[in-house]
């Protein structure tokens, strides 16, 4: 029987309610018990081959009010409610007399109005080690090593963990995709990392793995959701060198130059940065919002949270 994957319910301004998720045709495997390279391997294969429900038309009660909407080709639905979400969200399958079973270990409602700075953060090579430069290690790192044993960049841990501290609210915004759900939330509960909305790119079959062309404009379009949404709080973007993140948060500031408080830029190899990511920083040290390019080794300041 389908099932709900990588559901969130986020409140927004005037009182709206954000609901997404994706729909799949079976389970995909719990990776809480993860133990060994080969069992991992099995399951990180097996959740590509979890086909999606797509373009099904489904409901979607939120506080007694029914929506109605489809999945895409991949999956995935989102509908804007006229009021903040409580409680249960309940999705059926258009003329099914049951809802569908939810199925994360994850927070589903996220109530993010009354912070005044909040994070907003890329996850591979940000967050957790993944290579992201180099497809083949990628997928070496992904099929062999468990979210248990993969490795949290440490300077990252502790400034999230100062944010937490602070009161902030957390958006994970990565184009990893969303097979990867059960995998990203186990290491995060793991790491005992803050938890808040993921945002993932669709849901991939197998083949589109080795040959997938994700959506250019994926994360900038949800990192300009997030602050049009809640535009009087102040946000710290958090990155690293390896992708596209300078370049988007450099758009991001010129966007909504008033809206972020600074910029965290991992550096991930010990190189000289090449051309274009020189290139890319003079550009956000331009933007006139403070930036620290950090290495993974460098010990984390919390002088540096504190003048914030």
């Amino acid at each position: 029987m389908p099932v709900i994957w990588q559901i969130s319910a986020l409140h927004l301004t005037n009182n709206r309610t954000q609901i997404r998720g994706v729909i799949l045709k079976n389970t995909p495997a719990n990776f809480t018990n993860s133990k060994g390279f080969i069992i991992n391997l099995l399951k990180v294969i097996q959740s590509y081959f979890i086909k999606a429900c797509a373009h099904q038309s489904i409901t979607v009660e939120s506080n007694g009010v029914t929506y109605h909407t489809e999945t895409d080709g991949s999956g995935s639905f989102q509908i804007i409610t006229n009021q903040h979400h409580k409680g249960s969200i309940l999705i059926k399958i258009a003329n099914a007399t049951r809802p569908l079973r939810i199925e994360q270990d994850y927070p589903i409602i996220f109530s993010n109005l009354k912070s005044e700075i909040d994070v907003i953060s890329d996850i591979d090579d940000t967050i957790i080690v993944s290579n992201t430069a180099n497809f083949f290690k990628r997928i070496i790192t992904l099929a062999f090593q468990t979210p248990q044993k993969r490795q949290v960049i440490a300077y990252t841990q502790n400034l999230l963990e100062s944010f937490r501290n602070r009161g902030a609210n957390f958006y994970f915004v990565s184009k990893s995709e969303s097979n990867l759900f059960g995998l990203i939330c186990t290491f995060i509960k793991h790491n005992k990392l803050p938890k808040g909305t993921l945002y993932l790119t669709p849901h991939l079959k197998f083949l589109q793995l080795f040959n997938s062309k994700k959506p250019s404009n994926f994360k900038i379009n949800h990192i300009k959701f997030i602050i049009e949404n809640a535009p009087l709080k102040k946000y710290i973007l958090l990155g690293d060198d390896t992708q596209r993140d300078m370049e988007i948060y450099a758009e991001t500031v010129r966007s909504f130059p008033d809206s972020v408080l600074k910029i965290y830029i991992r550096k991930t190899s010990n190189r000289e940065p090449s051309l274009s990511q020189k290139k890319m920083m003079t550009i956000l040290l331009d933007s006139g919002v403070p930036v620290t390019y950090f290495k993974s080794a460098d010990i984390f300041d919390m002088n540096d949270i504190l003048k914030i």
